[in-house]
């Protein structure tokens, strides 16, 4: 049970570790493949209300299925990653992000749903720990873009 807390916990620090480097390249990313406001706005907001409409229906499904939809969250969260890191334009960054929004919520939502059915007795220090870890994983992802820029790693 503890190797599975840890690995829940994990996901919640893997997503905002994302989150958190992904806002801070924006100006990067806008660089990089000449982009629009406008285009940006779309790959701000269509991926959230994709998102907005998908999302309960996974919530359902992972409670009917008994969460078996974080799993496919995952493999759907990875390859999203993929793609958005080999994306060189518009159209293939948007669909990264399309796939990757409502991939986080059924991989990242079921996941702390999961660690805190596991041991009802320890919501509050569960939860005090997802906390942190999404704390931490926003808060380094900056740091460790900056770092890669700092060593040309581009």
């Amino acid at each position: 049970m503890r190797l599975t807390t840890e690995l829940l916990l994990l996901i919640e620090f893997l997503d905002e570790f994302v989150y958190g480097a992904r806002e801070a390249a924006w100006p990067l990313i806008r660089a990089d493949l000449g982009l629009t406001y406008v285009q940006i706005g779309m790959l701000l907001g269509l991926p959230g209300i994709i998102s907005g409409l998908t999302e309960p229906v996974l919530g359902i499904l992972g409670d009917v299925w008994k969460r078996r939809v974080v799993l496919g969250g995952g493999v759907i969260f990875a390859l999203s990653l993929l793609l958005t890191g080999f994306s060189r334009t518009y159209v293939w960054l948007l669909l990264s992000l399309v796939l990757f929004s409502p991939a986080s919520g059924a991989f990242v939502s079921l996941s702390q749903a999961t660690l805190m059915d596991m041991a009802p007795q320890h919501r509050e220090r569960n939860m005090a720990r997802w906390t942190f870890m999404g704390s931490l994983g926003v808060v380094l992802g900056p740091v460790v873009l900056a770092g890669c820029l700092a060593l040309a790693f581009g």
